[in-house]
């Protein structure tokens, strides 16, 4: 990968920098040019020109706020651009850094495969542990009663997505965690019943016994599930997770971080590693959000909310600076907000924060150095990557195909899902304000945007 960064103020610099990224658009490796501009002269130059250069552009930034950059104080009769440029720059904040930055998690931040295998272990052991202390209890219908049978991850896996098959047929919603509940409850019925039956020579296949699970018990299971999850993710955090956050704490001290996330994980529970980072955290799964997660606008809808009212600290007291989103669309009274949203999934991430107003940063990790789940297909094995179909040349559209076709054992979702999710993928793709194959590049890049710099790639 080849990288070459400038700050450009006229247009003929700009022109020159143009003319040395052409002359390389034609290397077999990746080419990233990225400048800096206060001249909106320069940055509408790069929509004309490019287009004959072969080259792309990750992110446009707001010509509004750049004009006001450049605007000079005729009232004052001044006609230093540098101080009007100061002038604005202070006021909006934007230069300094974003207002608000939110974070996707699984696969962002840590690899949710070995996550979840973790969790699963961890319950697969708990629930045949109920089994193993309960089975001489034949007078205790709310636990299992051999100490013959265990819960298997596939037993497990294939009860979720018989729940949501049932409940698709009637077009029935649930959360995650009552998935997960609803599960763990038919599985313990189901080794209850197997074994009354190995223990029962009378037993009849049509006799009636009451096998029900008691919700405490489910309630207490999926807790300790929920537990282990975390437990795995502050484990298996990816190896520049903590220095990245460090560092963005420290170059903006003044932006508030949060978590956007479509399951359960919460950074302010792994509290020996990443909850000092975070502010607050939004979850799928939350009253005020389910069932508008991830694509949906109102997750992030909820978010920002979250943010005017508890955080926002534009304008403090004057009444403006308030963000809303509506739908697709993204308003505020002032037109200087900077919100940034750093994510692995073109849909869910980067198209469903863009339409909402975020520059969406897409986290597509180098798969030697990260075990993205989205890369590996896996969702169990740390580690391990795709090789390659017969014939493939490697390129990064044949990877993202790759990527497409897979799908985590653990995941429930749906053929007409997947297919659906494909599209989204790449209809997302024109809102990536910026790629970022390692997380410790993310200060720059976070940087850059919040400045409204433009980050132009070719390979």
């Amino acid at each position: 990968m080849m990288r070459m960064t400038f700050t450009t103020f006229t247009t003929g610099a700009f022109l020159l920098h143009l003319f040395l990224v052409s002359l390389f658009k034609d290397n077999a490796s990746p080419f990233t040019f990225t400048f800096t501009s206060n001249d909106v002269s320069i940055l509408q130059v790069v929509e004309a020109f490019t287009p004959c250069c072969n080259i792309g552009i990750n992110n446009r930034p707001s010509y509004s706020l750049l004009r006001a950059k450049n605007a000079v104080d005729t009232s004052s009769g001044s006609t230093d651009s540098t101080s009007a440029i100061t002038s604005a720059t202070t006021s909006s904040g934007t230069s300094s850094g974003p207002h608000l930055i939110t974070f996707d998690l699984d696969d962002t931040i840590f690899p949710v495969g070995p996550v979840v295998h973790d969790a699963n272990v961890a319950l697969m052991e708990h629930l045949t542990s109920l089994n193993d202390n309960n089975g001489a209890n034949n007078d205790n219908v709310n636990a299992p009663t051999t100490t013959t049978t265990c819960i298997t991850q596939s037993d497990f896996i294939a009860s979720t997505k018989f729940i949501r098959s049932e409940l698709a047929k009637d077009g029935i919603k649930i959360t995650y965690t009552e998935l997960r509940k609803r599960t763990i409850q038919r599985e313990l019925e189901r080794i209850s019943l197997i074994g009354i039956e190995k223990n029962d020579n009378d037993f009849s296949a049509t006799a009636t016994v009451d096998i029900s699970i008691s919700k405490e018990v489910v309630s207490n299971a999926y807790e300790l599930w929920e537990e282990h999850r975390h437990m795995a993710a502050e484990r298996h955090l990816y190896h520049d997770t903590i220095a990245m956050l460090d560092e963005l704490k420290e170059r903006f001290p003044d932006a508030t971080i949060a978590a956007i996330t479509n399951g359960k994980g919460n950074p302010l529970r792994m509290t020996n590693t990443i909850a000092k980072y975070f502010d607050y955290c939004i979850s799928g799964e939350d009253d005020n959000v389910f069932p508008y997660r991830k694509p949906d606008a109102g997750i992030y809808k909820v978010a920002v909310e979250k943010y005017q009212q508890e955080y926002n600290n534009i304008n403090t007291g004057s009444g403006s600076g308030r963000v809303s989103v509506s739908g697709s669309d993204t308003s505020s009274d002032d037109d200087d907000f900077c919100w940034i949203h750093i994510g692995d999934d073109l849909a869910n991430d980067v198209g469903a924060s863009a339409q909402c107003g975020a520059k969406s940063i897409w986290v597509d990790l180098d798969e030697e150095l990260y075990n993205q789940t989205t890369h590996t297909g896996s969702g169990t094995t740390p580690g391990t990557t795709t090789t390659p179909s017969s014939g493939s040349t490697g390129t990064d559209n044949e990877k993202e195909k790759q990527q497409q076709q897979q799908q985590p054992v653990w995941s429930t979702a749906t053929k007409e899902e997947q297919e659906m999710r494909r599209i989204l993928n790449e209809e997302a793709h024109k809102y990536v304000a910026a790629r970022v194959r390692n997380l410790s590049e993310l200060p720059d890049v976070v940087k850059n945007i919040s400045m409204g710099s433009v980050h132009v790639s070719c390979s």
